[in-house]
């Protein structure tokens, strides 16, 4: 039936070249092949061609090489450059013309022909094949744009999710800190902050995917930068008492793997903020990380959080505190299937805090860091 549709079709053929004689045959040869559905039109100069191809849009060109006013390599760049879905084009060069047929094949034409050896068949074959190709590029470029516009949509509305996400966070933790407020002086006042704070660590990577062109991926190094300015905001900290410092590469992760370890800076700065520096006491706290060589071809991330407040006890260890908050940087180090480590610096007031594990591959995207 398809078949049959193929064949009832006209056929719209015009032919550029200064030889009425050759433009005479080329017609009768494919008269004899398509009858009354062949549409003929000619033009003996590059110039009226590309006119005829503005105004009867035919499926096919039959193209000399030879033009008055400009080769056919010249026409072909026109015919690619001035309309958006070209027709094909078939080249008709002479017998020791070999190269410049190639040349046509590089710059767009679709097959060529031999003038010498033209035939019924082989004219109204090679026409066919260029305007299958033709066909099948012409579909190709719809499907890809069709394609492209659903990406962009899904893109729109995975935005609008990371969006509201972010928003309905935010609302959660204002009503955190709604009855924060309800129980000041009391320990569950506390409780309820540090809960707001986790949070709010969450919603502001939701508030990083939002307005980054790539909703896959976050900047690490960026996130640990607004959320140190947050906590420093949110625990009162006197900016000429305590400092918050980050030194961390630009550092690309999944969002799988950026939002525990958003967590987990939370955990270890808040601890500082709340622990290192009493009774006035003055300090830093510093943040570093970047990528380092994994066994293999495995890369891994390195992130330290320390601070130059008091001293801990000589008997200190992260897995027998009570803290909820090292808790919680524990099973999240466990999570992102790496390392939890403690140690103290040079100077007894230096305490370091190093989390270590491998990077995932973000799905779909580049490598996962940069």
């Amino acid at each position: 039936m398809k078949e049959s549709h193929q064949e009832d079709r006209a056929v719209r053929v015009l032919m550029v070249d200064d030889s009425a004689a050759e433009r005479k045959l080329c017609r009768l040869l494919l008269d004899e092949a398509h009858g009354s559905r062949l549409e003929f039109f000619e033009a003996d100069t590059a110039a009226g061609g590309l006119e005829t191809v503005r105004g009867k849009s035919p499926d096919c060109v039959l193209l000399d090489y030879r033009l008055p006013d400009m080769t056919g390599l010249d026409f072909l760049a026109r015919l690619n450059g001035e309309f958006g879905s070209p027709p094909a084009v078939v080249m008709l060069t002479g017998v020791t013309s070999e190269q410049v047929a190639v040349e046509a094949m590089k710059a767009g034409a679709q097959d060529y022909l031999v003038k010498d050896r033209i035939t019924s068949d082989s004219l109204s074959m090679a026409i066919q094949k260029a305007t299958q190709k033709v066909g099948l590029m012409h579909a190709l470029e719809a499907e890809r744009d069709r394609l492209a516009r659903s990406l962009s949509e899904k893109e729109v509305l995975l935005q609008e999710v990371h969006h509201r996400v972010k928003n309905n966070l935010q609302v959660v933790a204002s009503l955190l800190r709604l009855q924060a407020d309800g129980f000041v002086g009391q320990p569950i006042a506390e409780v309820l902050r540090e809960s707001q704070h986790r949070v709010e660590s969450m919603a502001m990577i939701h508030e990083q995917l939002y307005e980054s062109r790539d909703l896959r991926q976050v900047n690490l190094a960026e996130h640990a930068g607004l959320l140190m300015n947050n906590l420093l905001n949110a625990y009162g900290a006197d900016p000429g008492r305590i400092s918050g410092q980050v030194m961390m590469e630009p550092l690309v992760l999944g969002v799988d793997q950026a939002i525990p370890a958003g967590l987990i800076l939370n955990e270890l700065i808040s601890n500082a903020l709340k622990h290192a520096f009493p009774d006035g006491r003055g300090g830093q706290i510093a943040v570093a990380g970047g990528l380092s060589a994994g066994s293999g071809s495995e890369s891994r991330v390195e992130m330290t959080v320390r601070n130059n407040g008091v001293e801990l006890p000589a008997d200190f260890e992260p897995s027998k505190s009570a803290s909820l908050g090292l808790r919680i940087v524990q099973i999240l180090s466990r999570q992102l299937k790496g390392k939890f480590e403690f140690e103290r610096g040079a100077h007894k007031t230096q305490t370091v805090f190093r989390v270590s594990f491998p990077v995932v591959e973000i799905k779909g995207g580049n490598d996962a860091a940069s």
